[in-house]
């Protein structure tokens, strides 16, 4: 993989001395345990990793015989995770056990942290980490209350329907706390203890094989009198499915048979209550098999139930969450000129990290990884990732939200590539409020970004195209192509005479990734301070002849059809309540008889560039 600018270097100095096991609990999880295994390898600590193998088929762990990085502790039989993370505490040198599974990827400075707060209180007894899925989601088991059959009802109704209303013991649907604050229960996920605690409980109760052993951990550790602690600043990213092997329904009997168990423990209920409880657990197993049935599609669709083929990428995923390679960070990435950027970066071997809402939706590649917006605002403490260079092709308006990660992230030589758009002059009429509130959001943009980077090293490069055009989602000339197949007409507006000079987006994608690749950046005279620069394509036309040429490749039209100005206004005012017209401005008259002319000559002379004619 190509690697550009500068890594981030978030190593810390620990607070105590590090003498951490960590023990690993291994099923068939195929590449996982190994991205895992020397994920904490290459950290600057010297971590006792013991991989406790549940008699995986997979020969997951056939890299360890080779290599001194984690002993290995092969079992003749599956004991299930309890018996055998037992298993591995007994053999673990450390004064602190992390326990993690071999799909859970931690930040750099994660086992550290949750050490230091271990060691900052006697009263400490356990610590569990800030769990994310691989988009940056806060996972459900995170940080938990101890469960009840209730609770359990709402936890299953929750993934049938998300809005429910009944309480579940899962809390990362609550605001994220600020630093370390003590809960009932975390995930066994990514989970550290003090070796003393471990075995004055007697470690955890075998007698769970999967499922809820974790939860039965946490209430004896505080029965005990310990607190337990949840640690947002200490990231680890989950992917939650690694192990293979096992169905949903396998899945689901554990579940059940772990609840059972649980609540025969600690709820204290007897006769006509544990019968009509019992009888409740039985309900609760059905919903759970609706669930199943209902959500199989979309966990279908979902990326990251990929089977163990895809593997390899998805510990790509976790080392590019925890900061292990340099990113380009981009926003914007569903749209043509983000999907055509993304491409061309991954083909030069640079990881690209997108953000989006609908992270199962965007096209993916090898190289690339989509994080949810929450992961840069309301999870931003567990965010590790290495931002190399920052390409926004998004309004640039909608950056300022991710101002606090932003300025997390700042690395001296950063390169910043934001797209702005020449309509901050162009649609600048104080007549026209529609046109003329987007140039002020434009406008605002800007100076925020001004702002922001006044002062730094790294290069900042606002570029303001033209009118562009070209793939799927851009509306201006798709439009024009749509209209033309619907009336099968060929509109000659005749007085639309302003010029325009429309820039294709494969060609800003191409322009913008050639900027991109030029990192390492300081000494690089061209790419230096804030530049703001216009990029429009290779031919000047009118308005009128843009029109006719969308009309001609929709390949619909049968009759040519000449329409005046006041024509046009009535038509507007006639059919203005159509989507299609919704967004035309109340200057749109005026402006088709206007030149909006940029020339290309700063663009082209910080990065050399080709740019196509018009062709729709």
């Amino acid at each position: 993989m190509a690697s550009i600018g500068y890594g981030l270097n978030r190593a810390r100095s620990p607070k105590v001395a590090l003498n951490i096991s960590v023990v690993v609990v291994n099923f068939n999880s195929g590449p996982f345990l190994k991205g895992v295994v020397e994920q904490l390898h290459a950290q600057p600590a010297n971590y006792d990793v013991i991989v406790i193998d549940n008699r995986s088929s997979d020969g997951s762990t056939d890299f360890l015989r080779d290599t001194h990085r984690a002993r290995l502790v092969a079992l003749d039989r599956n004991l299930g995770f309890g018996a055998a993370a037992n298993i591995g505490a007994g053999k673990a040198n450390g004064d602190y056990i992390l326990f993690l599974n071999p799909d859970a990827f931690v930040g750099m400075d994660t086992p550290a942290l949750m050490a230091d707060y271990l060691a900052s209180s006697s009263e400490h007894g356990l610590c569990g980490a800030f769990l994310l899925d691989f988009h940056g989601r806060e996972q459900a088991g995170s940080r938990r209350r101890d469960p009840t059959l209730i609770r359990a009802c709402g936890k299953v109704l929750k993934s049938i329907v998300a809005k429910s209303p009944v309480p579940t013991f899962d809390q990362n649907r609550e605001a994220l706390p600020t630093g370390p604050v003590s809960v009932e229960a975390v995930s066994g996920a990514c989970m550290m203890v003090k070796s003393a605690v471990h075995r004055e409980i007697g470690g955890f109760d075998e007698k769970y094989f999967l499922h809820f052993e974790d939860l039965d951990y946490c209430r004896r550790i505080r029965d005990r009198g310990w607190v337990i602690g949840f640690l947002p600043q200490a990231p680890a990213f989950h992917y939650q499915g690694g192990s293979g092997s096992t169905s949903e329904r396998t899945l689901l009997y554990h579940k059940q048979a772990g609840l059972r168990r649980y609540l025969n423990k600690f709820d204290g209920v007897s006769g006509g209550l544990k019968i009509l409880r019992n009888a409740g657990l039985e309900i609760l197993g059905c919903a759970g098999r609706l669930a199943i049935g209902l959500n199989k599609a979309s966990r279908a669709r979902n990326l990251l139930r990929v089977d163990h083929d895809a593997g390899s990428r998805q510990v790509l995923v976790g080392e590019v969450l925890t900061g292990a390679h340099p990113v380009v960070l981009v926003f914007g990435a569903r749209s043509d000129v983000g999907e055509a950027l993304c491409a061309r970066l991954n083909a030069l071997g640079l990881i690209t990290v997108c953000v989006t809402r609908t992270v199962n939706e965007i096209r993916q590649s090898p190289l690339m990884v989509t994080i949810h917006p929450d992961l840069l605002l309301r999870n931003q403490l567990g965010a590790r990732i290495d931002v190399a260079a920052m390409v926004s092709v998004c309004p640039i308006w909608e950056l300022p939200r991710y101002q606090a990660f932003l300025e997390a992230i700042h690395n001296p030589s950063q390169l910043w590539l934001v797209l702005s758009s020449t309509s901050v002059t162009t649609k600048s009429n104080p007549e026209a409020r529609n046109t003329n509130a987007v140039a002020a959001r434009l406008g605002q943009g800007e100076a925020w970004l001004n702002t922001l980077r006044r002062g730094s090293s790294g290069p900042t490069v606002m570029v303001r195209p033209t009118l562009i055009y070209g793939g799927g989602r851009n509306r201006n000339i798709n439009n024009l192509k749509q209209i033309a197949r619907i009336s099968r007409l060929r509109l000659d507006l005749d007085f639309a005479r302003g010029l325009r000079s429309p820039v294709h987006c494969d060609d800003l994608a191409q322009w913008m990734t050639a900027i991109v690749a030029r990192g390492p950046y300081p000494g690089d005279q061209q790419l230096s301070g804030i530049q703001c620069v216009e990029i429009s394509g290779a031919q000047a036309l009118s308005f009128r002849d843009l029109v006719c040429y969308a009309a001609d490749v929709s390949g619909a039209t049968t009759a040519d059809l000449t329409l005046s100005r006041t024509t046009v206004r009535l038509l507007l005012r006639l059919f203005g309540w159509l989507p299609v017209f919704r967004e035309v401005p109340k200057d749109f008259i005026s402006r088709l008889e206007r030149d909006f002319l940029f020339p290309n000559d700063n663009a082209l002379s910080l990065q050399a560039g080709k740019m196509r004619r018009f062709y729709p």
